[in-house]
């Protein structure tokens, strides 16, 4: 008799691997179809909080960190600031050693290297049918296939998705030391997007994301940008993948089959980043399945990730449109720096930070006229030390 799996995931990246690893964890059959073969390339540019992590797995990432973060970068045209991170809270990893890693700790049965041709839901289960002529069956589904989601197609879900699209580049430049435990923003370059710079162990991750881009502009700007930062692109492979945008009005389940990350369109609406969203959607549908409650995933994404998405599109179109009055705010605002750390730490959400930045605007203005006076009457080293005194490190 053919097996008959509790869950079926579709898809081995972080959303996959975590909902297959608690799932398994509490005793249900799992079935994980990955169409490549760990560990593989992914484009990403690999940046995730420690604290984050430590607070979904009782396990240690430490083997596969790439780099520690000491600081964080952010360029505007001839404007650049530079945000000290407290101790252990930034790290870099590769896709490929992460998600291999992840999937590794999953008490699941996988299949790599098969890609999902057919999928078929049926009022008591549901089968995938495999490019290497295999079929499974399961009771439920997670659809953790990316944004182009074979299974989000196969069930009628997320057909007018909105899609922003990146390009990464893995380069080895002699200005590596630059760069070291620093990543670096760069905005003001292209419209509705940014850059960036990511120290690895040993080369960099650059990149470029933006909104409907025009054929090509990605391309054109980031060898400009990047040979502006004498790193050279020449003999390097560009990758590019989608970016789908979540707003909570399309439907991400079905009776039988759950979306999770890319396939749910979950990834940050200001950065782009998706493997924060990737493992908590991957929790949240074991946590649903677990409590024989899958119906109930959807308002619990809405609840845990929707209105935070919906606060960070807000957020996203008010810098869009108006750069550089929100960058020289919030860069030089350490109330509103603080709050995008714990929001980069998982510890808070979009709302938070849009809280925090109308409620400290008064007080920001008024301590840095405060500052500003006390230059003018002490001079410049009266203002650093007023500074220093209002905003503590």
């Amino acid at each position: 008799m053919d097996t008959i799996y509790d869950v079926i995931v579709v898809g081995g990246g972080p959303a996959g691997a975590t909902a297959a690893y608690f799932l398994g964890k509490a005793g249900r059959r799992v079935l994980v179809i990955e169409k490549a073969t760990q560990p593989r390339y992914k484009a990403c540019g690999g940046g995730l909080s420690l604290s984050f992590l430590e607070s979904q797995f009782p396990f240690s990432f430490d083997s596969i960190i790439e780099t520690d973060v000491e600081a964080i970068t952010y360029v505007l045209d001839e404007h650049s600031v530079t945000i000290p991170l407290p101790t252990s809270e930034m790290r870099m990893v590769m896709r490929d050693r992460f998600d291999a890693y992840l999937l590794a700790q999953a008490q699941a049965e996988v299949w790599q290297g098969v890609a999902v041709r057919k999928v078929t839901e049926t009022p008591g289960c549901v089968s995938v049918e495999t490019s290497d002529g295999r079929t499974a069956t399961g009771i439920l589904l997670i659809g953790a296939d990316g944004a182009n989601s074979v299974v989000a197609q196969a069930v009628g879900l997320r057909r007018g998705k909105a899609l922003a699209a990146a390009i990464e580049v893995e380069v080895f430049p002699e200005v590596m030391d630059r760069f070291a435990s620093n990543p670096v923003f760069i905005f003001g370059e292209v419209r509705h997007g940014y850059l960036w710079i990511f120290p690895k162990a040993s080369h960099l991750s650059v990149g470029i994301a933006a909104l409907h881009p025009k054929p090509g502009e990605l391309q054109v700007t980031l060898r400009r940008v990047m040979s502006r930062n004498a790193i050279s692109l020449d003999g390097f492979q560009m990758h590019g993948h989608p970016i789908p945008l979540y707003t909570g009005r399309e439907a991400i389940t079905t009776r039988r089959v759950l979306l999770a990350s890319d396939a749910a369109g979950l990834a940050d609406p200001f950065s782009g980043e998706g493997i924060r969203l990737a493992i908590t959607s991957g929790r949240l549908a074991a946590e649903a399945i677990l409590a024989n409650r899958p119906e109930q995933y959807e308002k619990m994404i809405f609840r845990q990730i929707g209105f935070s998405q919906w606060c960070g599109l807000g957020l996203s179109w008010l810098f869009y449109h108006f750069q550089m009055v929100c960058f020289i705010f919030g860069a030089h605002n350490p109330f509103v720096t603080r709050a995008f750390i714990n929001l980069l730490s998982g510890r808070v959400g979009y709302p938070t930070v849009v809280i925090r930045i109308f409620a400290t605007l008064p007080l920001f203005l008024l301590s840095e006229g405060l500052i500003q006076l006390a230059g003018l009457v002490g001079g410049p080293k009266k203002r650093r030390w007023l500074r220093t005194r209002i905003y503590p490190a």
